[in-house]
């Protein structure tokens, strides 16, 4: 009987042993902060220096709250605002944030999921007043003049970090809107008043558009109309120095030989009207039909056959 008291004995030893080695020591990882706490009341905070990280040791009795020290970033559920111009609009957001004191965190928030929903009310409250007091042009326009959407951020942002880091213990980095946009209800309205509005641009570009290529096509057609006069101009008198050259050409041709120029222009004559279809009913008589008839004139023929005076040879040893 007493062996196995002893080895029941002993077992129960070594298991409080290991309780009490598992209850002595407490690993830091460099990720984290460690709160080691006596009694619900904490007694000394590792994993402030970066170097600390690693195994530590502590009383058994003693307890540890590990609290995650990396950036998170915390996306608050859209909500309803109303800006200044009094434009609903539905607002997202999202949060950049670390805890930067654990033992204030943990008496304050205790949880990260408690500490998010703390920071999402304040956010909300800094969002809306910003908003109330901005119109809508200054959030979406695309004038850097009027464009205010970074001051209002940085204005949240100033409003929402100190009292975070005084009441929670953490570090609120950055404050950006991720999404605004008209409610639901309203949209189809919003969407149509926006292409009523487009169309009406379109139009007046449209029309200015117009008015431009009419007045551009106008002078066009008076460069053209001028051009093609000076033209014209330009054709006229180089036919007309051309017909006044052919017309004394003509003359003078006609001038040396008006017989033979007769006889020319009758054959072209006959060119111009004989063909196999044509038929002509002229008397014998008409001067037309003498080339036909009778032939080259006497007188011609007579021209023609005579040498002129300068070529007539001469007896020799004689003169003409």
């Amino acid at each position: 009987m007493r062996h196995p008291l002893r080895r029941i004995i002993g077992l129960l030893s070594l298991g409080l042993l290991a309780i009490l080695a598992y209850r002595s020591f407490v690993i830091v990882d460099e990720t984290e902060y460690v709160l080691v706490t006596e009694f619900g009341r904490t007694v000394d905070v590792l994993g402030d220096d970066p170097g600390e990280s690693g195994l530590h040791a502590k009383r058994p009795w003693r307890s540890s709250i590990a609290v995650d020290r990396r950036l998170r970033v915390f996306d608050p559920p859209p909500r309803e605002m109303i800006t200044g111009d009094k434009r609903n609009l539905e607002v997202s957001s999202y949060v950049a944030w670390r805890v930067s004191d654990p033992r204030r965190f943990v008496a304050a928030a205790g949880t990260l999921d408690s500490a998010e929903a703390r920071l999402n009310e304040r956010v909300s409250a800094a969002l809306s007043d910003a908003l109330g007091r901005r119109d809508l042009a200054s959030l979406a326009s695309t004038d850097p003049a009027v464009w205010r959407l970074g001051a209002l951020t940085d204005e949240v942002l100033a409003a929402v970090a100190p009292a975070a880091r005084d009441e929670l213990g953490v570090d609120v980095l950055d404050v950006r809107l991720r999404r605004f946009n008209h409610p639901v209800e309203v949209r189809p309205a919003v969407f149509d008043l926006i292409r009523g509005e487009r169309k009406q641009v379109a139009e007046r570009l449209r029309a200015e558009g117009e008015s431009q290529y009419q007045i551009l096509k106008g002078q066009a057609e008076r460069d053209r109309d001028a051009i093609l006069a000076k033209a014209d101009a330009e054709a006229d008198r180089i036919r007309g120095r051309g017909d006044a050259e052919a017309t004394r050409l003509l003359n003078e041709a006609h001038a040396r030989d008006p017989k033979f120029y007769e006889f020319v222009r009758t054959l072209e004559t006959y060119r111009a009207i004989l063909d196999d279809r044509a038929t002509l009913v002229l008397s014998s008589a008409s001067p037309l039909l003498r080339l036909l008839t009778r032939g080259p004139s006497e007188d011609q023929s007579r021209e023609e056959s005579t040498p002129p005076a300068d070529k007539v040879a001469s007896p020799a040893g004689g003169r003409p």
